[in-house]
């Protein structure tokens, strides 16, 4: 004779806290109160196919308002105002994959920093001495060795975007140093913040490309490729100050012009830190993978 299983009990109270239930789940606790059909088979389909193709639509709000309303979702979210907008670390997430895709399509070389970059930099001697010491061990060539290193930055640099997290959060302790405020709240600003820069480097490309192809056409002397570095570089610090300015105000609360001149130091900071420090921590992390 085959056993069936009873059904879930009916409960007033929480079979977790015991807390008295008011609806479908506990207001202390989150837990669910069970019915007939979460011990389906067709449940826990429904659930499994929803877990691998969800894709929750706040991502694009939250995207689009760092962009039109900078700062807005940030103060909402450190307000406790949360349930409208996504999660910061997941919104990151999903920015840092549509950047590095188009990145990868229109070759661009942001945080992607090749063998050649390293050596110019204020590391450079250290870098290049603890390559030529691989190459020895490995009865290579540094050229050869440099090859394999492009490679693996290039894969690295994707993932070591997160770094950018911890680093803004710093910078921003130092500018609001004279808030009180808890370096998590500064965590969450900055997830904003590296997500905010991704997006601007992405707006401003098609009008950054349309300035230097005039600046060529019209002007007596054609762009080398450094200048043409140094002018976008320009654009792109300005917009990221711009925008960082916006989104700062709004989540600190201050002046304008207080306002504009961390932005300012945000969008120096960011390109600071993205020569100093992000790429030291690439090199370090793809000569440990050679």
């Amino acid at each position: 004779m085959s056993a069936t299983l009873a059904p879930p009990a009916t409960t007033t109270q929480c079979v977790t806290c015991h807390t008295p239930l008011q609806g479908t789940f506990c207001h202390a606790c989150g837990e669910k109160r069970l019915d007939h059909h979460d011990y389906s088979l067709a449940h826990f389909l429904e659930h499994a196919v929803d877990t691998s193709t969800h894709f929750d639509f706040k991502v694009v709000k939250g995207a689009w308002d760092l962009l039109r309303h900078p700062g807005r979702m940030t103060a909402d979210v450190l307000a406790g105002r949360r349930v409208p907008w996504p999660k910061p670390l997941q919104l990151f997430l999903v920015v840092n994959v549509v950047f590095v895709f188009a990145a990868h399509r229109l070759k661009l070389q942001i945080f992607n920093t090749p063998w050649r970059y390293h050596v110019d930099n204020w590391y450079g001697n250290w870098a290049a001495e603890r390559m030529r010491g691989l190459a020895e061990r490995r009865g290579t060539t540094v050229e050869q060795l440099a090859e394999q290193f492009n490679a693996s930055a290039n894969v690295l640099s994707k993932t070591l975007i997160f770094a950018f997290i911890p680093l803004l959060a710093v910078l921003l302790t130092a500018l609001f140093w004279r808030r009180r405020r808890y370096f998590l709240e500064h965590v969450v600003t900055a997830t904003h913040l590296i997500s905010q820069i991704l997006l601007v480097e992405l707006v401003m490309i098609p009008p950054g490309t349309l300035l230097i192809w005039l600046i060529n056409r019209f002007a007596s002397h054609p762009l080398g490729f450094g200048n043409r570095d140094l002018v976008a570089t320009s654009i792109i610090t300005l917009s990221i100050a711009v925008w960082s300015a916006a989104l700062l105000r709004r989540t600190y609360g201050s002046g304008k012009l207080a306002a504009a001149a961390r932005g300012l130091a945000v969008g120096i900071g960011f390109f600071w830190l993205l020569i100093n420090v992000y790429r030291l921590l690439l090199f370090v992390v793809t000569y440990c993978f050679l």
